[in-house]
């Protein structure tokens, strides 16, 4: 059985956390692997699910992937998945950014397989004078949770074949 056609676009900013899970998640699922500039819109019904990775930043995706999800047409029938990086642990603030996500995904006909988040390095304003937060995250074993993220959705994306 051929692996669904998906493609993934993320940004990645300071310390390329998004970027390092955004290749791991991408090689499992021989997606495409774009940031959101080189993206054409008009051929994105051409695949079968959308991946969206960003980084939070001041409790907000990235701009960028803000600008992306505003852009994009209906995607009806399409699923999506999201995955992000931030150095805050707190799962509350964390859930709120990502339902944020999903609505917009799922204003845009998406309907959404599931999320995956985890910590990574964060040198923003006084953490910096500490020498950054979770540093040397993402860790091997953050790599390893999300190849299984990954192949979570490769299985739900076959299952629906």
């Amino acid at each position: 059985m051929p692996k669904p056609k998906t493609i993934i676009v993320y940004e990645s900013y300071h310390h390329h956390n998004t970027e390092t899970i955004a290749r791991v998640i991408a090689q499992r699922l021989q997606a495409d692997l774009y940031k959101p500039e080189q993206v054409n819109l008009s051929k994105l019904s051409d695949y079968e699910a959308l991946g969206i990775g960003t980084g939070i930043y001041f409790s907000k995706p990235h701009e960028k992937i803000q600008s992306f999800l505003n852009s994009i047409p209906n995607l009806t029938g399409l699923k999506g998945f999201i995955f992000t990086t931030s150095g805050s642990i707190n799962q509350i603030y964390i859930q709120g950014i990502i339902t944020k996500i999903i609505s917009a995904m799922e204003q845009k006909g998406l309907q959404i397989i599931d999320y995956f988040f985890t910590k990574g390095w964060d040198t923003f304003g006084p953490f910096k004078l500490l020498g950054g937060i979770n540093k040397g995250h993402p860790d091997l074993d953050d790599l390893y949770k999300a190849e299984l993220f990954a192949n979570k959705i490769l299985n739900t994306l076959k299952s629906k074949i």
